[in-house]
């Protein structure tokens, strides 16, 4: 999606979310029954998924099981592309191997591996043999986040050895309209060999925000940098719970 895309344009899509949304026609009436813990629950989202779910899930050629509703349910609440549950957002996953990642293919400097997930799936990640030059980024087209709401982007990482030097990184948000958001995080305060998050920054969905939105994490100098795992990159509500939480 082109960065100038208009106010109108947004709009549009907004007011067309009925009717690409509807689930009336395929008679199902989403269920407010949590997929995972089997347990009744209390959401916002009454019986209407969040704006442009169809589309989305057509796009990414991935089949409706419409057959039960909580089938349909874990398709929504789990994936590249999965739902919030209790505040009725999209939310997006970007995988080890659809980042950007320098040197990845070099098994000097990376290796791929893969790890067991939540869900029991395996899931590929790279793991950081040494490198200097430190360049890891995505890109999202944000016309599939949900308007008006705060986002956070963060990288899921594991550290399995910190080197000898300060292991500190900047980290990036680009929006659209090219406006630069950094921070700096050090990661010789984290914990080993568990998975945390680091976050990458925040911005809203707001018109002027339709676009391409990049994100990195870098550190280019003269240090050997080594022992950072990547799994995956996560694009979600603000208010989202925290992994582990």
């Amino acid at each position: 999606m082109a960065p100038d895309v208009q106010v109108g344009e947004i709009q549009q899509v907004e007011q067309s979310s009925d009717q690409t949304n509807s689930v009336n026609g395929m008679g199902i009436k989403i269920s407010e029954t949590d997929p995972v813990k089997g347990k009744e629950v209390t959401t916002k989202r009454g019986t209407r998924p969040p704006l442009n779910f169809l589309a989305i899930l057509n796009d990414a050629n991935i089949t409706l099981d419409t057959s039960f509703p909580e089938e349909l349910c874990n398709q929504l609440y789990a994936g590249k592309y999965f739902v919030d549950k209790k505040l009725n957002k999209n939310c997006f996953i970007l995988f080890a191997r659809k980042l950007y990642i320098g040197w990845s293919d070099h098994s000097k400097y990376w290796n791929w591996t893969k790890e067991k997930d939540t869900s029991g799936e395996d899931i590929e990640v790279a793991e950081l043999l040494e490198v200097c030059w430190l360049d890891i980024r995505g890109t999202i087209q944000t016309i599939d986040l949900s308007p008006g709401t705060v986002y956070e982007v963060v990288f899921v990482v594991k550290m399995k050895d910190k080197g000898q030097f300060n292991y500190s990184v900047n980290l990036t948000i680009v929006l659209p309209r090219s406006k630069h958001l950094t921070r700096h995080e050090n990661l010789n305060e984290k914990p080993l060999g568990k998975w945390i998050e680091i976050q990458v920054g925040e911005f809203i969905m707001s018109p002027e925000n339709v676009g391409d939105l990049t994100f990195k994490l870098d550190e280019c100098s003269s240090d050997w940098k080594r022992g950072l795992v990547m799994k995956c990159a996560i694009i979600r509500p603000k208010s989202y719970c925290a992994l582990g939480t």
